[in-house]
């Protein structure tokens, strides 16, 4: 059954990208004042960095919450298309699965060769989302206020980033429906094995034929008050 780690990996990513300004806003004066103490204490004669600059809470708190938001967001893609069964035994190695020849004929397949076709369109899909998107970005770039400013490059950046995973919500849904598509229909039952596990369910002739030919339960004789009871009226009178 194909697993939904694509998709999964998209809305994280997508997660990441719309939390993008809040987390730079939050995290680029720190950054900054941090990589002027460095270089400064680096400049000075005899002066040593500082370590506990190295530790800032107002640079790991956002970014753990940015790291955590995105990770819930994948966790629940996944958990939503590939249902909550854990099985730890997936993980383990089996070297009884391990066939060279079997390697080599995927490789070589009809199959391999379709993926490969639809895996270079992707490619070519992503690289002309990233190329439409970074015009802003350059522009920006190339403009003198860049430089004083970083956080100008955020709302370009951001705008780049929805698009190439845009793009890629869009490629991984795709595959991910390929993948499901080709699952069903490789799981399907022909005609035959339909009528076989029909037959399995069904009780052995012997077995049906005892069962009609035993006779019905006799019906328990009725009392003369169920009788009387049967003829009353709602009224309490006699029909």
């Amino acid at each position: 059954m194909p697993a939904a780690s694509l998709p999964a990996w998209v809305a994280a990513a997508a997660t990441a990208v719309l939390l993008l300004p809040a987390w730079s806003r939050a995290t680029f004066p720190a950054a900054t004042e941090m990589m002027r103490a460095g270089i400064v204490a680096a400049i000075a004669a005899g002066a040593q960095p500082r370590t506990e600059s190295w530790l800032r809470m107002d640079l790991a708190i956002p970014t753990v919450a940015l790291v955590s938001a995105s990770g819930v967001v994948g966790l629940a893609v996944r958990l939503l298309l590939d249902g909550g069964g854990w099985r730890l035994g997936r993980a383990a190695p089996s070297l009884l699965r391990i066939s060279p020849l079997a390697g080599l004929a995927r490789i070589f397949s009809a199959r391999t060769a379709v993926d490969a076709a639809l895996n270079a369109v992707g490619l070519a899909l992503m690289a002309a989302a990233v190329c439409g998107s970074a015009g802003g970005l350059a522009a920006v770039l190339a403009s003198p206020q860049s430089a004083a400013d970083p956080l100008q490059l955020v709302p370009p950046l951001q705008r780049m980033l929805a698009a190439v995973a845009a793009a890629a919500a869009v490629l991984a849904v795709c595959q991910w429906g390929l993948a499901r598509l080709r699952f069903e229909r490789r799981i399907r039952m022909t005609p035959q094995e339909f009528t076989d596990e029909q037959r399995s369910m069904q009780a052995a002739p012997q077995v049906r034929l005892l069962l009609r030919r035993r006779p019905p339960p006799a019906t328990p004789p009725r009392s003369a008050a169920a009788d009387l009871q049967g003829a009353m009226q709602p009224g309490g009178r006699l029909r």
